[in-house]
C-alpha cells in the first residue's frame, strides 16, 4: 500500500531553517586580571557557572553581584590589558556584553601609547657588503652602506653611531606605514619609538633586528614596546560597561555609542554596575527597563545638582540604594539590546520562510514575505518593546529587498516627572 501512495501522491519534505538563537544576548563577558598561576591564560575566555569558578581564575569578586542579581552564567576574560580585538574574535555569537572590571581605570581606557626604546651600540661592521635590516611596526629599514640618497625604508649606516641613529629615526618618520603607527625620536645612539596610532598594543610594534653578516657588530636593546593600548574591542559591535569615578571621563564615555558609563566610588569600584546588568540580563522573557531596584551599595549620589548633572549627562548612577539612571549611548539601557534582537528575529524569520517556502520571485511572494516580517515586529510592539515599526518588501534588481524603521520609545529611567503645585484661593 504504501508503494502504491508514494506512487500515486509522492510527498518531499521541505523543512524550514531553525530559529537563531538569542540567548548570547543575555549573557555578559566580564574583563579581568588574571590571578597569579593563570598568567599563562591571558587572552582566554572561560564559561564559569558559580563563584568558585571565576576564584579560580581571577582575585576580581564582583562578578558575585552577576550571580546575586539572577545569573547562572558568565564569561570571564583574562587580560592584561585592554586591547581586546584579538580576545573577542570568534566570540561574537557568544555573548552581547562586555563589562569591564574595576581591575581596570581610565587610563587603562584612554592609554593607547606603548612606548620603547633601540640601542644600537656599534656600527663598525654594519656597512659591509650584505644588508642588515632593522624591522619597525611591521616595515623592515635596511641598512646600505654610505648610501649617499636615502631611499624608502633605506637608512644610512654611517660610521658614526649617532650619525646612524638619526638617520633611521629619519626613515621611520618619513615611511608612510611605520610613521603612521610611531614617532622615532633620537638622542645620540638612541632611537626611541612612541606610538601614536590609537589602539596599537606594544607587540604589535615588534622591534627586529636580522644580521646577514657574521661579524656584525651592531646590537640593539628591546624587542617590543611596552605600555597599553586602550581599550580596543576590535569588531565587538556590543554594549561595553565601564564604571569609574572621573565623571568627567565618565560623560565623554556615555556618549559613544552602545557603551554604559557608570558612576561609582573608589570603594564600590564596579559593584554596582555589575548587579544593574545582571538584574536586566537575567529577565530571560523580557526587556524590562531597570529603574529604582534595589542596588547592594549605594554611590554617595545624596545631592540634588549632582543627580542632575549626572542624568544630564547619561550617566548611569545609583541614588541612595534605588538605581537613578541605567542608560547606554545616551539612549535607554535596553534600546541596543531589543534593536539586535530584533535584527536576529527578523532574518530567522525571512531565512526560515524562503527555505521553506521556496517563493517564486512576484510581487504576491513579496508581500507574503513582508507579512511573516510584519508579524515579527507586531510582536515586539505587543510587547511594548517599541512603539511602532513597519517592514515593507520590494522587487528590486531580482531580489527581495526589505526595508522599514522602529521607535523604541524613551523609557522611564530617561524621563523625570516635573510638578508644580499651585495654591488657589
Amino acid at each position: 500500500m504504501n508503494i502504491l501512495l508514494n506512487y500515486f501522491f509522492p510527498i518531499v519534505s521541505i523543512s524550514p531553517t531553525p530559529q537563531a538563537s538569542t540567548a548570547f544576548l543575555k549573557l555578559p563577558c566580564i574583563v579581568v586580571k588574571p590571578k597569579s598561576g593563570q598568567e599563562g591564560n591571558v587572552g582566554q575566555i572561560f564559561t564559569c557557572t558559580s563563584m568558585t569558578q571565576v576564584s579560580a581564575r581571577t582575585d576580581n569578586t564582583e562578578a558575585q553581584q552577576l550571580f546575586d542579581a539572577g545569573l547562572s552564567r558568565v564569561y570571564v576574560l583574562l587580560s592584561d590589558d585592554l586591547y581586546l580585538s584579538e580576545y573577542l574574535e570568534g566570540h561574537e555569537s557568544d555573548f552581547y556584553t562586555l563589562l569591564i572590571s574595576s581591575d581596570f581605570d581610565k587610563d587603562d581606557v584612554n592609554d593607547a601609547n606603548a612606548t620603547g626604546t633601540v640601542t644600537i651600540t656599534s656600527y663598525a661592521n654594519l656597512v659591509s657588503g650584505t644588508d642588515d635590516v632593522v624591522s619597525v611596526a611591521g616595515v623592515d629599514f635596511t641598512a646600505q652602506a654610505g648610501a649617499a640618497t636615502l631611499g624608502t625604508a633605506t637608512f644610512q649606516a654611517a660610521t658614526s653611531n649617532d650619525a646612524t641613529a638619526a638617520s633611521l629615526a629619519a626613515q621611520i618618520n618619513a615611511h608612510a606605514v611605520a610613521g603612521a603607527k610611531v614617532s622615532a625620536s633620537v638622542v645620540g645612539a638612541v632611537v626611541t619609538l612612541t606610538a601614536i596610532e590609537a589602539g596599537i598594543p606594544g607587540n604589535s610594534i615588534a622591534l627586529g633586528y636580522t644580521d646577514n653578516d657574521t661579524n656584525v657588530g651592531a646590537t640593539k636593546s628591546g624587542t617590543a614596546l611596552s605600555g597599553g593600548a586602550g581599550l580596543n574591542a576590535g569588531a565587538f559591535t556590543g554594549v561595553i560597561g565601564i564604571s569609574e569615578t572621573d565623571d568627567e571621563f565618565l560623560a565623554d564615555q556615555a556618549a559613544i555609542e552602545k557603551r554604559a558609563a557608570f558612576h561609582t566610588t573608589s570603594g564600590n569600584k564596579a559593584k554596582n554596575m555589575f548587579f544593574a546588568f545582571g538584574k536586566m540580563l537575567a529577565n530571560s522573557l523580557n526587556w524590562a527597563n531597570q529603574q529604582y531596584i534595589t542596588m547592594p551599595v549605594a554611590d554617595d549620589v545624596d545631592e540634588l545638582g549632582e543627580a542632575n548633572a549626572l542624568f544630564d549627562d547619561k550617566i548611569s548612577f545609583v541614588i541612595d540604594d534605588s538605581l537613578g539612571l541605567f542608560a547606554c549611548g545616551g539612549k535607554a539601557i535596553v534600546a541596543p539590546y531589543i534593536e539586535r534582537n530584533l535584527e536576529l528575529d527578523i532574518q530567522s524569520k525571512a531565512l526560515s520562510y524562503v527555505s521553506g517556502n521556496q517563493p517564486a520571485y512576484t510581487p504576491t511572494q513579496a508581500a507574503l514575505l513582508e507579512d511573516e516580517l510584519q508579524k515579527v515586529v507586531d510582536g515586539y510592539i505587543s510587547r511594548q518593546w517599541i512603539s511602532a515599526g513597519v517592514i515593507e518588501v520590494k522587487l528590486e534588481q531580482d531580489n527581495f529587498v526589505a526595508s522599514g524603521y522602529i521607535n523604541i520609545a524613551e523609557p522611564k529611567a530617561l524621563w523625570r516627572i516635573f510638578g508644580e503645585i499651585k495654591q488657589t484661593l
